[in-house]
Formats: C-alpha cells, sequence, structure tokens
C-alpha cells in the first residue's frame, strides 16, 4: 500500500524555469499540505514521535509521559497486507496518545485530505476510538486537536454491536451539553481491514463531506464540531489521530495524502 507520492505530498513538480524564478526572487511556491505521509524516510519510533517541526510527532505528552509517548510507534511488519512503513498507536486506558502534524501553511479555504487506517480493536467500556481529528493548536498544555475548541473535523470509530464490525462516526456537537452525541457516517466496516477515508474541508462553510472509496456512493456531508456557546476554528493547522484513556483503541495510519 506504499504511495506513489513522493516524500512532500501534495507539492506539485515544478519545471526548470520556474524552480529558477523561484530562486530569483519571484513568487514563492505553496509549502505542501503534508510531508512525509507514506512514512518512508521515517527511521524508526524516535523519529516518528519527536519531528515536531518537520514531519510527525507525538503532541499530547511532550515533556510529559514516557510511557504514552512509547504507544506511538513506526511498524514495518505486514499488517493486512501492508508491509511498508505505517504509524501504529497501541491503545492504553490509561493514556492519551497522539499523532500529529503541522500543515505546510495554515487552512482558511477549501481543501482535501485522506489517508489509509487500519482498525485491530476498539476497547470498552466507551466502545469509540481511532478518533480522526483536523483543527488547530489554540489552546495551551494539550497539544493540537487536544481540546473540543480546537476540533473541526471530528471522526471515530465505533464498535458496531456485532463481532468483528465497526463503523465510522463522526461528532457534531448537536448537543451542546452532551459533546459525543454520535453522527453515524459509514456503518458495518470490518475490523482488521485496511480503509481510506477522505474528507472534502470547507471552513468557511463551516462543513465538510466524507468518502470511503469503494464504500459510500457519494460523500456524506457533515457539520464542523462546535463546542457550547462557540464556533469551529476559522484557521485550521494540524492533522491528529489519537487513542484517548476515554476511548481507547489499536490501529494503522499510513498514505496520508491529497487526493
Amino acid at each position: 500500500m506504499r504511495s506513489s507520492h513522493a516524500r512532500f505530498v501534495g507539492l506539485a513538480v515544478l519545471p526548470l524555469f520556474a524552480l529558477a524564478f523561484f530562486g530569483l526572487g519571484g513568487t514563492v511556491a505553496a509549502k505542501p499540505l503534508i510531508a512525509e505521509g507514506d512514512f518512508e524516510v521515517v527511521k524508526d519510533g524516535n523519529d516518528l514521535r519527536g519531528r515536531q517541526t518537520d514531519g510527525w510527532y507525538e503532541s499530547r505528552n511532550i515533556g510529559g509521559d514516557k510511557e504514552a509517548r512509547l504507544l506511538l510507534k513506526l511498524s514495518e511488519g505486514n499488517v493486512g497486507g501492508n508491509a511498508t512503513k505505517k504509524a501504529l498507536i497501541k491503545g492504553d486506558p490509561k493514556w492519551n496518545t497522539y499523532l500529529s502534524q503541522a500543515f505546510g501553511d495554515p487552512q482558511k479555504g477549501r481543501f482535501s485530505l485522506q489517508w489509509d487506517i487500519y482498525v485491530t480493536e476498539i476497547l470498552p467500556p466507551f466502545n469509540r476510538s481511532a478518533f480522526q481529528m483536523i483543527g488547530n493548536a489554540s489552546a495551551k498544555g494539550r497539544g493540537p486537536n487536544g481540546s473540543s475548541p480546537e476540533r473541526f473535523v471530528f471522526l471515530a470509530f465505533e464498535n458496531a454491536g456485532k463481532p468483528g464490525k465497526m463503523n465510522l462516526i463522526a461528532f457534531e456537537g448537536k448537543n451542546p451539553d452532551q459533546w459525543d452525541v454520535r453522527t453515524p457516517v459509514v456503518t458495518d466496516l470490518d475490523l482488521e481491514k485496511w480503509y481510506t477515508v477522505r474528507v472534502d474541508v470547507d471552513p468557511g462553510a463551516k462543513t465538510y463531506s466524507v468518502s470511503v472509496p469503494g464504500v459510500t456512493s457519494k460523500p456524506v456531508p457533515l457539520a464542523a464540531f462546535r463546542v457550547k456557546k462557540g464556533n469551529p476554528p476559522a484557521t485550521l493547522t494540524h492533522l491528529s489521530f489519537a487513542s484517548w484513556n476515554d476511548g481507547p483503541g489499536t490501529f494503522y495510519v499510513d498514505n496520508v495524502r491529497v487526493p
């Protein structure tokens, strides 16, 4: 499942005259939205956890709990037919563990992003995990997407009530007094199977849509997550994947890219 994209996903190949133009003081090319989306240049788990200013990093526990940070790992084994490098978050009910990356530039206009995800387990009693979030890092002390007001895209998987099955769900903040009211997005998916999740994001409209290629026939429209007495963030700066102490689960992520 290794992506054919270059190390910097979303960066077009420029002709030599354009490169020369940029080097001579012309308009600066836009930065890629995501770097190292296929994880192939990541050396090891320490490298994966520690590149805060230049790629992926464990964002929730910087300078904090080492045990929580170590639950983010670089996997090189064969997982569901994917034997390339990929990120693994191992769920633990004691810890919150995040995999995050800052976008090349803050996003205020429409953009799209997709990733491959493989969920192995979602633990009770919360029966929700493998959180997928796009938002910002405006709050202090928890890292990007670590608090509710920072989140815009807010997805997760839940146990479907049948062995080996799960649902992709969204949190939209429909009930201001109960943040975790769930909106079904795609139901009866399989645990231990790779899926691609695509999001088409419109910050200005405070909406986004979700597609699962090969499963959904059309995008599922959703409202951006909002907190009580607040609006979704208008500027989006980070992508995060997470397992929480009140939503533990084990899952893999690979091929994060612009469609």
